[in-house]
């Protein structure tokens, strides 16, 4: 099983050895190949999302992991929100 956690600006997925957030100053190895460490605003809790962007390489080794097909590349390079213009 895998969890998401938030560190240095990105989410990034890790092992679900720890569940819910690390403390602030923990590191961790993320599926990508990082080893981020969590900072003070990466802690999550109510009323506190979680704002910054996936981490891609993180998405792609997460989805191979659990059989999940890529995101479509004109989907995931466009902000969220946002449609593709028809014309």
């Amino acid at each position: 099983m895998y969890v998401w956690q938030q560190a240095e600006g990105q989410r990034h997925a890790r092992a679900a050895v720890h569940l819910g957030s690390l403390d602030a100053g923990a590191t961790f190895a993320a599926l990508c190949g990082s080893e981020p460490t969590v900072g003070e605003n990466d802690i999550h809790s109510p009323g506190k999302p979680w704002l910054d962007p996936t981490c891609p390489p993180c998405d792609a080794a997460f989805r191979r992991a659990l059989g999940i097909p890529d995101a479509r590349p004109d989907v995931a390079s466009r902000p969220a929100g946002l449609s593709k213009a028809r014309g």
